[in-house]
Protein backbone atom coordinates (compact mmCIF):
# COMPACT_ATOMS: atom_id res chain seq x y z
CA UNK A 1 0.00 0.00 0.00
CA UNK A 2 1.09 3.68 -0.94
CA UNK A 3 -0.37 6.04 1.39
CA UNK A 4 -0.68 9.49 -0.04
CA UNK A 5 0.40 12.81 1.55
CA UNK A 6 0.11 16.28 1.59
CA UNK A 7 1.93 18.82 3.53
CA UNK A 8 2.45 16.01 5.90
CA UNK A 9 -0.97 14.85 6.46
CA UNK A 10 -2.41 11.79 4.71
CA UNK A 11 -5.01 11.94 2.25
CA UNK A 12 -5.26 8.74 0.83
CA UNK A 13 -4.14 5.29 -0.15
CA UNK A 14 -3.49 2.85 -3.62
CA UNK A 15 -3.53 -0.53 -2.67
CA UNK A 16 -1.70 -3.35 -4.84
CA UNK A 17 -4.51 -5.34 -6.45
CA UNK A 18 -3.69 -8.26 -4.11
CA UNK A 19 -4.75 -6.24 -1.25
CA UNK A 20 -7.94 -4.56 -2.95
CA UNK A 21 -8.90 -8.72 -3.64
CA UNK A 22 -8.07 -8.95 0.22
CA UNK A 23 -9.81 -6.25 1.62
CA UNK A 24 -13.40 -7.67 -0.92
CA UNK A 25 -12.89 -11.09 0.17
CA UNK A 26 -13.12 -9.70 3.49
CA UNK A 27 -16.39 -7.63 3.11
CA UNK A 28 -18.04 -10.47 1.25
CA UNK A 29 -17.45 -12.11 4.42
CA UNK A 30 -18.83 -9.80 6.28
CA UNK A 31 -21.58 -9.89 3.94
CA UNK A 32 -21.84 -13.23 4.74
CA UNK A 33 -21.98 -13.28 8.19
CA UNK A 34 -24.52 -10.09 8.24
CA UNK A 35 -26.51 -11.89 6.30
CA UNK A 36 -26.82 -15.18 8.96
CA UNK A 37 -27.32 -12.98 11.68
CA UNK A 38 -30.48 -11.38 10.12
CA UNK A 39 -31.74 -15.05 8.22
CA UNK A 40 -33.99 -16.13 11.16
CA UNK A 41 -36.17 -12.74 10.88
CA UNK A 42 -36.19 -12.79 7.18
CA UNK A 43 -37.20 -16.58 7.41
CA UNK A 44 -39.91 -15.96 9.73
CA UNK A 45 -41.39 -12.77 7.76
CA UNK A 46 -41.58 -14.85 4.60
CA UNK A 47 -43.16 -18.21 6.47
CA UNK A 48 -45.27 -15.58 8.03
CA UNK A 49 -46.60 -14.07 4.69
CA UNK A 50 -47.16 -17.55 3.36
CA UNK A 51 -49.33 -18.56 6.02
CA UNK A 52 -51.63 -15.70 6.15
CA UNK A 53 -52.24 -15.19 2.29
CA UNK A 54 -52.19 -18.87 1.15
CA UNK A 55 -52.69 -20.66 4.12
CA UNK A 56 -49.29 -22.97 4.07
CA UNK A 57 -49.35 -25.51 7.16
CA UNK A 58 -46.75 -26.80 9.23
CA UNK A 59 -45.51 -28.96 6.98
CA UNK A 60 -45.59 -27.15 3.74
CA UNK A 61 -44.00 -24.46 5.81
CA UNK A 62 -41.47 -26.67 6.90
CA UNK A 63 -40.83 -28.03 3.01
CA UNK A 64 -40.70 -24.83 1.92
CA UNK A 65 -38.00 -23.44 4.52
CA UNK A 66 -35.60 -26.32 4.23
CA UNK A 67 -36.02 -25.52 0.25
CA UNK A 68 -35.38 -21.95 0.64
CA UNK A 69 -32.21 -22.72 3.29
CA UNK A 70 -30.51 -24.37 0.51
CA UNK A 71 -31.02 -21.53 -1.75
CA UNK A 72 -30.03 -19.05 0.57
CA UNK A 73 -26.86 -20.98 1.11
CA UNK A 74 -26.27 -21.03 -2.46
CA UNK A 75 -26.09 -17.40 -2.76
CA UNK A 76 -23.95 -16.99 0.12
CA UNK A 77 -21.69 -19.25 -1.52
CA UNK A 78 -22.14 -17.15 -4.60
CA UNK A 79 -20.30 -14.16 -2.81
CA UNK A 80 -17.54 -16.02 -1.89
CA UNK A 81 -16.65 -16.33 -5.62
CA UNK A 82 -14.43 -14.13 -7.96
CA UNK A 83 -16.66 -13.03 -10.94
CA UNK A 84 -19.18 -11.14 -8.48
CA UNK A 85 -20.97 -9.31 -11.78
CA UNK A 86 -22.61 -12.91 -12.67
CA UNK A 87 -26.04 -12.88 -12.63
CA UNK A 88 -27.65 -14.68 -9.26
CA UNK A 89 -28.94 -18.10 -11.24
CA UNK A 90 -33.20 -17.36 -9.63
CA UNK A 91 -33.02 -13.85 -10.82
CA UNK A 92 -32.53 -14.86 -14.28
CA UNK A 93 -34.41 -17.68 -14.43
CA UNK A 94 -37.15 -15.64 -13.05
CA UNK A 95 -36.50 -12.98 -15.31
CA UNK A 96 -36.89 -15.47 -18.33
CA UNK A 97 -40.70 -16.37 -17.09
CA UNK A 98 -41.57 -12.87 -17.22
CA UNK A 99 -40.32 -11.78 -13.30
CA UNK A 100 -38.72 -9.06 -13.72
CA UNK A 101 -37.71 -8.01 -9.81
CA UNK A 102 -35.92 -4.57 -10.92
CA UNK A 103 -38.86 -3.82 -12.24
CA UNK A 104 -41.12 -4.52 -9.61
CA UNK A 105 -38.77 -2.55 -7.00
CA UNK A 106 -39.29 0.42 -9.47
CA UNK A 107 -42.58 0.28 -9.19
CA UNK A 108 -42.83 0.04 -5.49
CA UNK A 109 -40.41 3.08 -5.10
CA UNK A 110 -42.65 5.41 -7.28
Amino acid sequence: MQIKKSRGKIFGASLTSAEKKAMDMEIQRQLIEYDRKNAREIDAIVLWELRRQFGFGPKRLRRFYDNFAASLDALLKRYEMDNSDQVWLCTHQLKEDGIDLEQWERENQA
